[in-house]
């Protein structure tokens, strides 16, 4: 069981997320995706599915026309099938 940390910068058209998980609280990690935002979102989906617990998503939006912390439940994470949605939802 995983728990993840994303941090998202730049701007609603033109964004990044940095994925980072741990299985031990402290020791964060950061995921090795490779490809364009949205495959690197469709790995991270694909990872939440299969080893994520029942703690929320924590998320660090850092944008240029928002900066907030938010919490997403896994399965509101899992509704979102693309990367777009996603950034917007936050």
């Amino acid at each position: 069981m995983k728990i993840y940390k994303l941090t998202v910068v730049g701007t609603e058209e033109d964004f990044s997320i940095n994925y980072t998980s741990t299985s031990d609280f402290m020791n964060y990690k950061s995921f090795e995706f490779e490809g364009s935002e949205e495959e690197k979102y469709v790995h991270f989906l694909e990872d939440l599915k299969k080893n994520g617990g029942p703690q929320p998503i924590n998320i660090k939006v850092k944008m240029r026309t928002k900066t907030v912390d938010r919490a997403l439940s896994k399965n509101e994470v899992l509704n979102l099938k693309s990367a777009n949605d996603f950034v917007n939802k936050l």
